[in-house]
């Protein structure tokens, strides 16, 4: 399963879905957008997980300068340029104006002005007090009232309630995969596609898993194991093809494409028939612990579950885990932050490389060698 493969398999589960009259809505991709609401509304959220390269890149620099997140960048001249792979980014109804960082706003607002995708607006609090949860809820009331005036009904309560209990089901069986023991670039792509098809692809996702669970392969694979912290390895990026060809397998995947959506899971038992649904959603933010820059204390949070990671590794394996800090260019609240946490996880034993790059091919000797330098220190 190549990219190609995963691109063209979603271009005809979304003609598909547009033949069924489903509207598309696309949003970059991060940990706080209610796509239950939107499934609940009849519509398919389309996150953006797409990376680029330098043509991409260059595409974007009349909107946004260079200095600007590489993947912000490359989300743009995926508009821009309209690569044949990614037609079906042609069939979006709405695009999402969200604020998971500046480049999300800046980036989101380009795509829907200058490409004629009507916007919705949904826009986050960077804290977790009892104000932001107020305002955090009254975010979520105006985007059911946006996809309620688009589908030109209100959403049910027991709709949005289902649409939970799927979403839920399908995060546990993520949770599972990137749990599973077996070749990182195997485990990325499964998870990828995932977080394309939805809930849609839970049966496969349950397959897996199946098949894994009668093997028992966590010796089968000779490699110097790692976890992926800090920015995500999207589609059509080569990073962890360099990671394996030095001799590294990514064993957990800590970022966004991984335990970031995959651990944000609601309790069954609080899905109560009589409660507000969207207060669920609430409590969800409001526990979301591992989300990169809205949680007092994240880096502490993060530190502390890396270790926990490292550890119960070792106990179960003999083996020592590697972290590389995986740092988009100009990605500032991860960059911000990358120096304490390697500070942090060194000096409880942990080894940690700062990985900063952006998706030029012209990099891919230099980083091949910093990883392989890495891979020996290990």
């Amino acid at each position: 399963m190549d990219d190609l493969e995963i691109l063209s398999e979603y271009s005809l589960y979304l003609k598909e879905k547009k033949e069924e009259g489903k509207k598309v809505i696309g949003f970059i991709a991060h940990d706080n957008i209610p796509e239950e609401l939107i499934d609940a509304a009849g519509f398919i959220p389309l996150r953006m997980i797409f990376a680029g390269n330098d043509d991409l890149m260059n595409a974007s620099h009349d909107y946004l300068p260079p200095s600007t997140c590489a993947f912000a960048q490359s989300s743009i001249g995926l508009f821009s340029l309209k690569p044949s792979q990614f037609n079906f980014l042609d069939l979006l109804d709405y695009f999402i104006v969200s604020n998971h960082c500046v480049s999300d706003i800046c980036a989101s607002e380009i795509i829907s002005k200058y490409f004629n995708i009507p916007r919705l607006n949904f826009y986050i609090s960077y804290t977790k007090n009892d104000n932001s949860l107020k305002y955090f809820k009254l975010e979520l009331i105006d985007l059911k009232q946006q996809l309620e005036k688009i589908r030109g009904s209100e959403i049910p309560s027991k709709d949005l309630r289902e649409s939970i209990l799927k979403y839920n089901k399908f995060k546990k069986r993520l949770l599972e995969i990137n749990n599973l023991y077996m070749k990182g670039s195997k485990k990325l792509k499964i998870i990828q596609k995932a977080l394309l098809f939805g809930p849609d692809f839970i049966q496969d996702l349950e397959q897996i898993i199946q098949e894994y669970k009668e093997k028992s392969p966590i010796n089968q694979i000779n490699s110097k194991d790692l976890v992926l912290t800090g920015c995500s390895i999207f589609i059509n990026d080569y990073l962890i093809d360099l990671i394996e060809e030095a001799g590294g397998n990514v064993v957990f995947l800590d970022t966004w494409i991984g335990n970031h959506y995959s651990s944000q899971i609601i309790d069954d038992k609080l899905i109560d028939a009589k409660k507000d649904p969207l207060n669920l959603i609430i409590k969800r933010f409001h526990d979301n612990i591992y989300g990169d820059h809205s949680v007092p204390n994240y880096l502490e949070f993060k530190i502390s579950q890396i270790e926990k990671i490292y550890h119960d590794y070792k106990l179960k394996t003999g083996k020592k885990l590697g972290v590389i800090n995986h740092i988009i260019k100009f990605c500032d609240h991860i960059s911000i932050m990358s120096a304490h946490l390697k500070n942090q996880l060194q000096e409880k034993g942990i080894r940690v490389l700062n990985l900063e790059r952006d998706y030029s091919r012209a990099n891919r000797g230099q980083l091949s060698t910093r990883i392989e330098a890495f891979m020996e220190m290990l």
